[in-house]
């Protein structure tokens, strides 16, 4: 069964394509568009992974059929895993900049979980300034304990009380949900805010001075991800394995 990464030519999700390949083998992880999945791709798919990006995308190719298509993909056995932007397209509603000249706010059809996903968390991004850098190294808390994890944007989760919180921001008031865990149907979704697929090789790629304001922001977070990898790598593996792990598994733990 394959692993699917869903492609939508706008964004540039290499760094997921390859760690995702080191872990199930190149032969086994396939990029998809909407178009494929209209044709049935999810037919033969373990997992679907849903990378970051920007989710209004998401809904311009996948509005209607394409959703149903995955939600059925769910409700049948498979796992959604949305990281970042797929981790907002996975909610039943998102609350994005609501404060800001271009807000993105509504809801979305897939649903998975069933509150709202709000971000980003200015508590964690340059001076707490919208048009500064999102990125930043910042602590979630699991059952085994706090992981670094690199942010981006991404949400915080509220008001769904069936899902299965496997993670929380460790740093925020009240420790909101981080990483969130949905059953549908004979499956499930695995919702990431941080981006756990980044460590700090795959980061020092995506810095560059020229024309980056934020260029000093990045390269003292670069310095905090060089001595936080083996805990990066830990929850990587960590929501792998979760996401990988099938229904009857995961109520007997």
């Amino acid at each position: 069964m394959s692993v699917l990464l869903y492609q939508d030519y706008v964004h540039n999700n290499v760094i997921l394509y390859h760690r995702l390949c080191a872990d199930f083998g190149a032969d086994y992880v396939i990029l998809c568009d909407a178009d494929d999945i209209d044709n049935g791709a999810l037919e033969k798919a373990r997992l679907f992974v849903m990378p970051g990006g920007a989710d209004l995308y998401y809904c311009e190719k996948l509005g209607g059929a394409g959703n149903k298509a995955i939600r059925t993909f769910v409700e049948k056995g498979g796992t959604y895993l949305g990281i970042c932007a797929g981790a907002y397209y996975g909610c039943a509603a998102i609350a994005w900049a609501k404060d800001e000249k271009t807000p993105i706010c509504g809801a979305r059809e897939l649903g998975f979980y069933k509150g709202m996903a709000i971000g980003p968390i200015y508590e964690f991004i340059e001076e707490g300034d919208f048009y500064k850098s999102w990125d930043a190294v910042v602590t979630v808390e699991g059952e085994e304990g706090g992981y670094p994890a690199f942010y981006s944007g991404g949400p915080i989760f509220e008001g769904d009380k069936d899902a299965v919180i496997l993670a929380r921001y460790r740093h925020l008031p009240g420790q909101p949900a981080a990483i969130v865990e949905c059953r549908s149907g004979a499956g499930k979704a695995i919702l990431c805010s941080p981006h756990i697929e980044y460590d700090a090789l795959s980061y020092r790629k995506t810095i560059y001075k020229h024309g980056n304001a934020s260029y000093k922001w990045q390269l003292d977070i670069l310095e905090k991800m060089k001595k936080a990898d083996e805990k990066q790598e830990a929850l990587w593996h960590l929501v792998l394995k979760k996401a990988m792990s099938d229904k009857k598994q995961d109520h007997e733990t």
